[in-house]
């Protein structure tokens, strides 16, 4: 197993490599002390089996270099020691793409080895797909903007925003081949072409799963939504952007759902023949 340890503290570093040298006797360890250098060491070409990742570090904190380098092509098995968390954070993390998340607190040391092989034995799971989402967002008022992206990158770093502020930019950004989106949110009340008509384009041209956002009184508009193919739709109320991240998760697994039964039914039809 080859290991890449980024931790700032020189004295948990040492307590670590000397432990897992004792539990993996063929361990390769490389270690660094900041965001910008591990992601140095992974853009080098190094190939690590295991990336374990401190929760703070000097110039930012361990998700940020889970996030970067997933967005970069890494699909290393990634395990995060955390000396102060919470569940936020836990999840953060598993949502991003981590396969374990080790408190240190007690003799967590004793298994740390236990723990790395066994999160090697998970990668590449189906849970691990959840990773990193790209939401479409169309919206035109900048403090909705703002808000929704300050709550998305701190409660759900795992999921990108790519704003726009009408229906024809949005499109657009769609029909560059490079671009993808996982799932897109659509604000009911835009400039030029209106939230229903630039959902009913991206289902039907771009079978994007789509999430309106309404305001209070536009019930009828979201029956018509879920009529023209949205998944969800939600209401701009007090607390609404704290929704927001479940939503759009719960959109991306009903859409990879519906896709998975096309694909079944396909072939049990061709299967028939």
């Amino acid at each position: 197993m080859k290991l890449l340890y980024v931790e700032d503290n020189p004295f948990d570093r040492d307590l670590t490599r000397r432990a897992l040298l004792k539990q993996l006797p063929g361990l390769e360890w490389d270690a660094v002390g900041s965001v910008k250098d591990a992601l140095d060491r992974l853009d080098s070409g190094q190939i690590y089996d295991v990336l374990l990742l401190d929760m703070w570090l000097q110039d930012g904190c361990g998700l940020d270099v889970l996030l970067e380098a997933r967005r970069r092509g890494h699909d290393t098995t990634v395990v995060t020691v955390a000396g102060a968390g919470d569940e936020a954070s836990v999840v953060q993390f598993l949502k991003a793409g981590a396969q374990d998340y080790i408190p240190k607190r007690g003799p967590y040391l004793d298994e740390l080895g236990q723990r790395l092989l066994q999160a090697c034995a998970r990668r590449g799971e189906v849970f691990r797909a959840a990773g990193l989402l790209t939401v479409l967002y169309t919206e035109s008022n900048q403090d909705d903007i703002d808000l929704t992206r300050r709550h998305f990158e701190r409660r759900a770093p795992h999921i990108s925003l790519v704003v726009h502020p009408d229906g024809p930019a949005a499109l657009a950004w769609l029909e560059v081949p490079e671009h993808h989106a996982d799932v897109a949110l659509v604000d009911l009340r835009l400039p030029g072409m209106s939230g229903l008509e630039l959902l009913d384009q991206l289902h039907s041209r771009h079978h994007l799963p789509s999430i309106l956002i309404t305001g209070r009184g536009d019930e009828a508009a979201a029956a018509q939504a879920m009529r023209l193919g949205a998944v969800d739709y939600i209401v701009k109320e007090h607390g609404y952007v704290s929704a927001l991240p479940c939503v759009v998760e719960h959109a991306h697994v009903l859409a990879a759902y519906a896709a998975l039964k096309v694909a079944y039914a396909r072939l049990q039809e061709g299967a028939g023949r």
